[in-house]
């Protein structure tokens, strides 16, 4: 697990998790680009890029996945999806993130924007594909998070629209209203009609007006200085019927929900698929929330006001 962090010298200051540099931004074709070492990739491990920038609405990015003789490219935020042209089986790529299925050897990563950037955050998170998760020890203050439930949309969105739900939560926490007909507009991904692709979570957070990134995490103990720094987590989840106890779904392939703290016993999280607003306020079992986060990807959006 190694997430590379970097960013404008006002943005890390106040992210809550650590960033080690800038980078050299430099004219491309098309925009800039920055291209950052990674190493050996082993095999099923997944690489997910994210990248934000302050006051620059719907900023657009597209990274490519460089091995010695091979690449693979991804556009997560653009109106078109980027040409199939991936022939090179020893890596995958999804909306938004690669999946390495053979080791990768000198990987880098090269991410291209169409203007150079100035309040940034550009994060690279790796790290296996599953693991088996344990619940850790440590315990967090408690976070009281506007709950807001995604079934109060129409009919046809409501189950689909977990993400945007989510990140109107986040920054309602925040003081910062956006209606939830605005974050589900914003965090639409044309090419595939999802509302659940993370860069897009991160520059509609962005664009109101906070700053963060998709983070990748293998423990509690890891996420919890997010909380304790007063910043709700918003966290992909996946588990089979019946193994996260108060969760609002049976079971899901994927849903995001707020996580607001930790004790001994519980997390405690919002849960945008509860009936209504007074069912989103949860907890369940920290054993079963650990395996249901971080058994798979691990994936979460880090947000926090500029």
């Amino acid at each position: 697990m190694q997430t590379l962090r970097f960013g404008s010298a006002n943005v890390a200051a106040g992210y809550p998790l650590e960033i080690s540099a800038t980078v050299v931004w430099r004219r491309s074709e098309g925009g800039w680009s920055s291209t950052i070492p990674l190493g050996d990739l082993p095999n099923d491990h997944i690489v997910v890029p994210s990248f934000a920038v302050a006051r620059s609405p719907r900023s657009d990015f597209a990274a490519t996945l460089i091995a010695a003789d091979a690449s693979w490219r991804i556009a997560p935020t653009q109106r078109t999806a980027p040409e199939s042209n991936h022939v090179d089986p020893r890596a995958t790529t999804h909306i938004d993130y690669f999946h390495c299925r053979a080791p990768l050897a000198a990987a880098s990563l090269t991410l291209s924007v169409a203007r150079e950037p100035v309040d940034y955050l550009l994060t690279v998170s790796t790290r296996a594909f599953g693991i088996a998760a344990t619940p850790g020890i440590s315990v967090t203050q408690r976070l009281v998070v506007p709950p807001i439930s995604q079934l109060t949309a129409p009919r046809a969105l409501r189950y689909r629209i977990c993400s945007p739900t989510s990140i109107a939560m986040v920054l309602a926490y925040h003081g910062i209203d956006v209606s939830l007909a605005s974050a589900v507009r914003e965090t639409l991904h044309e090419p595939s009609g999802l509302f659940g692709v993370w860069p897009l979570a991160i520059r509609t957070a962005t664009d109101a007006g906070l700053i963060g990134a998709v983070e990748c995490f293998d423990s509690l103990d890891a996420a919890a200085p997010v909380l304790e720094r007063g910043l709700p987590i918003v966290a992909s989840i996946r588990f089979a019927a019946g193994t996260l106890p108060g969760a609002a779904l049976t079971g899901t392939d994927g849903h995001l929900v707020v996580v607001t703290g930790m004790d001994e016993d519980w997390v405690y999280i919002n849960d945008p698929a509860a009936r209504d607003a007074s069912g989103v306020p949860r907890q369940c079992p920290r054993d079963a929330f650990a395996a249901a986060w971080l058994n798979e990807r691990g994936a979460a959006y880090i947000l926090h006001p500029l």
